[in-house]
């Protein structure tokens, strides 16, 4: 139902079974199938041999999170000290059937039950063994208290400003502020307008989503049930891709799961198979030392495009001739900015060195590399 890998161990690998609770592999061979017996997971209802998990992740203290379905404690946590304690999320979310599980960079736990319209999420406060000051939230259709539009909630993701995305059978929805989901702030889902043949409408509200992953410049990669695959802006309101079996080498239209590397590459996961593309935005640098431009020098009747690469994070940069006149700017997807060789006017760059200024994007810090021009 669900895999996580270790973190900090490569060869550590857990898988959420729907029959066997917890399995644990290192090395590629089985180390231990924690189940009803020997953890805190519970028989599930009504088959009292099967220990049901559907989800199961790591938190940033190593603590690993699995989900337990149809029983009265639905969340079970094995410590990084191999302690197991398991959590009642009260009445309403006991003996349900548990689907994903999505832990966001406040710690907090968002449970997607599978068939129940509402979303839960639970906060531990980075004390497991300690329920005394556990906080646990229903999200409901109700306005205030989650604006659940959709019958289904299929996936979720964190962006890089903090967002959460959520993938539904209606389209995208965002929360904002998740951290306000135990505040008095709001944390409702949100709905995107935008503008499609001269209507308004909500975001790829006719859509089955069913994964979303963010990429390096916080772009937006959408999977869905029979329309290919999408990417988006940062906030979703322009629609730069769209990938389909009729343009481009997709392989399906339907999208189960995508992954991006750091150096931009998209795995695409489709019910037939598995294809990937060569993303431009990847990995910011820390400190830009080692930034570089491929291909360099240009050959003679090159027409590719030119990467800038191992950047600071959306960094501002400029490229001049020799003498000093800008020939095009541009902002990086992350790390890497790309130039199709040309000038403002659209002319190729002539023979010569042209000189490379990226700056971070509150110019506290700069760089500078070279181009080779041969033609």
């Amino acid at each position: 139902m669900d895999v996580v890998i270790n973190p900090y161990d490569p060869n550590n690998v857990f898988f959420a079974s729907w029959e066997d609770g917890l399995i644990e592999f290192q090395n590629g061979e089985i180390q231990h199938v924690y189940n009803y017996t020997n953890s805190s997971l519970q028989a599930s209802s009504p088959d009292i041999l099967r220990t049901m998990a559907s989800g199961v992740k790591v938190d940033a203290s190593n603590n690993l999170w699995v989900l337990n379905s149809r029983v009265e404690n639905i969340l079970s946590v094995k410590t990084n000290s191999d302690d197991w304690y398991s959590y009642n999320l009260g009445a309403s979310n006991s003996n349900i059937e548990t689907g994903n599980l999505f832990i966001d960079s406040y710690n907090q736990k968002w449970i997607i039950p599978r068939r129940s319209h509402s979303l839960i999420v639970f906060n531990d406060n980075q004390t497991p063994e300690i329920t005394a000051d556990d906080e646990v939230r229903t999200l409901s259709v109700a306005v205030g208290n989650g604006n659940l539009f959709a019958s289904q909630i299929k996936c979720v993701v964190q962006d890089l400003d903090g967002e959460l995305w959520f993938g539904t059978n209606e389209g995208i929805g965002v929360i904002y502020s998740p951290r306000n989901v135990f505040s008095d702030g709001n944390f409702d889902i949100q709905r995107i307008l935008v503008e499609w043949d001269g209507y308004v409408q909500h975001l790829l509200e006719t859509e089955i989503i069913t994964a979303i992953a963010i990429d390096e410049a916080n772009r937006k990669w959408i999977g869905t049930k029979s329309s290919g695959l999408f990417l988006l802006s940062e906030d979703g309101s322009e629609q730069i891709y769209h990938f389909t079996v009729a343009n481009s080498p997709l392989i399906s239209n339907e999208i189960t799961a995508l992954a991006i590397k750091d150096n931009g590459e998209v795995f695409i996961g489709t019910v037939d198979g598995m294809v990937s593309y060569k993303g431009e935005a990847t990995a910011p640098s820390t400190d830009g030392s080692n930034s570089y431009a491929y291909p360099n020098p240009v050959p003679a009747g090159y027409s590719g495009s030119i990467a800038i690469k191992n950047l600071y994070r959306d960094a501002n940069v400029k490229i001049t001739d020799i003498s000093g006149n800008v020939v095009f700017e541009t902002r990086a997807l992350g790390g890497q900015a790309i130039w199709d060789g040309r000038n403002f006017d659209g002319k190729k760059a002539g023979t010569g060195v042209y000189l490379v200024f990226a700056s971070s994007e509150d110019g506290s810090a700069s760089l500078v590399c070279k181009i080779l021009f041969i033609n």
